[in-house]
């Protein structure tokens, strides 16, 4: 190969270089359909939902169209995703004016409530990190989902893929504090996906461990049904 070919190798398809660049497009386009399946507010659940979902894809370069596979999740995981997402809403808003009460409230004892306050309020976090990747990747009710969301933070509370995982959530509203109104244009391009690509990166290892019991318990339901099935057939030869 001539000199010249080699001093542009970096920008053929399969160079380090240009899978870069198209991870960045992926996550662009990515945020812009987060963003506006966001605007109606009761579905942000299900956008976010579908951005894990595709997400989780990428980071294990499974991923294919970026659009099919969002919205594919995000009508998978509509229903369940809006009432999580009220709940969560609900429970936050309940956590701020339990806080605020609390506040206004002098006395030592109104003290110590504050301090259990706020340590709910950071179970409470730590679960709402987890839910929407965990409703993404598995099919389950709302209360086996909050389940397996809540075991992941908090048996894992200290480690540091869920301290990492804590704070890369917080990136766009650093952001946001630090550079004010100029940051909008950046956040607008990768607010969600770029924290949400690393923050998949550290939790899709850990989803594994969880992927071999709900496909053995999927394989157990599906012999039993065949099962039944051929229960079924013996009682309709007698019959």
């Amino acid at each position: 190969m001539s000199g010249e070919g080699r001093g542009f190798a970096f920008l053929q398809m399969d160079s380090p270089f240009m899978r870069f660049l198209s991870v960045l497009a992926d996550l662009m386009i990515l945020n812009f359909l987060t963003i506006v399946c966001c605007i109606p507010v009761i579905t942000a659940g299900a956008s976010f939902t579908a951005m894990h979902y595709v997400l989780t894809k990428m980071v294990r370069n499974e991923e294919g169209y970026i659009a099919r596979s969002f919205f594919h999740a995000f009508k998978q995981n509509l229903g369940q995703s809006i009432f999580i997402w009220i709940g969560m809403i609900g429970v936050t808003a309940a956590l701020v004016m339990d806080w605020l009460i609390l506040k206004s409230t002098p006395g030592q004892f109104s003290e110590v409530l504050v301090v259990l306050l706020y340590a709910a309020a950071i179970v409470v976090y730590l679960i709402m990190l987890y839910v929407f990747p965990v409703l993404s990747r598995y099919h389950n009710t709302i209360r086996g989902t909050l389940k397996t969301a809540f075991s992941m933070a908090v048996f894992g509370i200290f480690t540091l893929r869920t301290i990492a995982n804590g704070l890369l959530f917080l990136v766009p509203f650093a952001v946001l504090w630090i550079g004010g109104w100029n940051s909008i244009p950046i956040l607008a391009v990768f607010c969600f996906t770029l924290p949400g690509y690393l923050r998949a990166a550290l939790y899709s290892g850990l989803f594994k461990k969880y992927e071999t019991p709900a496909e053995e318990l999927q394989q157990q339901a599906e012999d039993a049904k065949k099962k039944r099935e051929e229960r079924k057939k013996n009682r309709n030869r007698f019959h």
